[in-house]
């Protein structure tokens, strides 16, 4: 069997979350409560249906008042964030299965050929298009003229925002032939990348250059089996201030100085599903869909909600006083951030909700599967 297949195989039966109903756990049975927020629904709109496994990180992204969102099929839409009404609309003739990335004018995207794509994003007009090694999962990221493109076949390309040329590759030589199916998004920030790889270490890179500062395992490739060697980086690095959080498949969750590499500290505490932060604490879903808040300068725990199990849910996201996860069956998960109780439920659809939700400006945006998505807030 290929290798791959055999890791996307055994990620389904691990997780439970996506596959077969006879094989996977059943979720948890939604638990009763008094609600004691009110959520309302500000606008919906329909941006294209989507895979229902979450290996597509197809995360809408506001810039300057409008949401960019993509589908699988190649649906491109950009939304006013006031109301949901399409400012303009682009269909490409590829598979999306990264992005959008925003910045300079562009809307970046990756697909399951290894093409990236540029468009305009004033109006949607496609400027270019190049050629990488392999399938794009992870958001490109675009910042002082240089795009960073992560590919599934453990590879980072600096290329020219005005043209696609590469400009520099770098290519981390792995551990374990056996991957889940999916990579972290890189974080770019200021000249730096902050880059994730499947062998369960993290790596600060030039962006001019690619060239690697520091470097740092947050997991190390023990046993017998390639399944039990397997320490993937698969949720997306998370910064705050100057610390940088990461979480691996099987290994650790840790929090490390951003410009010298060292561990703060480490919780033997594993996820691909991925973190969320706010100014005190860090949320981190589990394998079982238990949701953890951790205080974020010590790693202490704080909370464990754990009425979730096997639900698939979506990392967590901070909206003011709260803590809000997606499941498998299209409801929201409203939390109290102090203590992890319930306070309000909401439903999209019956599809699965497998990407989090964004905030802005108090606004939730969250969407499924089948390309509903909606604007929230609460009262």
């Amino acid at each position: 069997m290929n290798i791959r297949l055999l890791a996307i195989y055994l990620l389904i039966l691990l997780s439970g979350c996506f596959g077969s109903k006879d094989n996977a756990e059943p979720p948890a049975p939604l638990v009763e409560f008094t609600p004691t927020l009110t959520i309302k629904t500000l606008w919906t709109a329909d941006i294209g249906s989507n895979d229902d496994t979450g290996y597509a990180k197809l995360i809408p992204v506001v810039d300057d008042g409008l949401l960019f969102t993509a589908s699988n099929e190649g649906l491109i839409q950009a939304l006013n964030l006031t109301d949901g009404k399409p400012v303009w609309r682009q269909e490409i003739d590829a598979p999306i299965s990264g992005g959008p990335g925003i910045g300079e004018g562009l809307a970046i995207f990756g697909t399951q050929k290894g093409e990236v794509i540029a468009l305009s994003e004033i109006d949607g007009t496609e400027k270019w298009r190049t050629q990488v090694s392999s399938e794009i999962l992870a958001t490109p990221r675009i910042n002082r003229g240089i795009i960073v493109v992560r590919t599934i076949d453990g590879k980072l390309f600096g290329l020219d925002s005005k043209n696609g040329n590469q400009l520099w590759i770098y290519e981390r030589t792995r551990n374990t032939r056996l991957s889940l199916r999916g990579t972290s998004t890189p974080i770019l920030v200021q000249d730096l990348i902050i880059a994730g790889f499947d062998n369960g270490k993290i790596a600060l890179l030039e962006l001019k250059t690619g060239k690697v500062l520091w470097e740092t395992a947050i997991a190390i490739p023990s046993g017998r089996t390639e399944l039990e060697r397997m320490v993937d980086i698969d949720a997306d690095p998370v910064l705050k201030g100057d610390i940088v959080y990461v979480t691996s498949y099987q290994g650790h969750t840790v929090a490390i100085d951003l410009m010298k590499g060292g561990l703060l500290w480490q919780k033997r505490l594993s996820s691909y599903s991925g973190l969320g932060v706010d100014l005190n604490y860090l949320y981190i879903t589990d394998p079982n869909s238990y949701v953890y808040a951790l205080e974020r300068f010590s790693g202490d725990d704080w909370w464990r909600q754990d009425k979730l199990q096997a639900r698939g849910i979506t990392a967590p996201v901070s909206i003011g006083d709260y803590v809000v996860v997606g499941d498998m069956e299209g409801y929201l998960h409203w939390m109290r951030q102090d203590d992890g109780s319930f306070v309000a439920r909401y439903r999209i659809g019956k599809y699965p909700i497998t990407l989090p939700a964004i905030v802005i400006d108090n606004i939730l945006i969250a969407y499924n599967s089948d390309g509903k998505i909606v604007a929230l807030t609460y009262e």
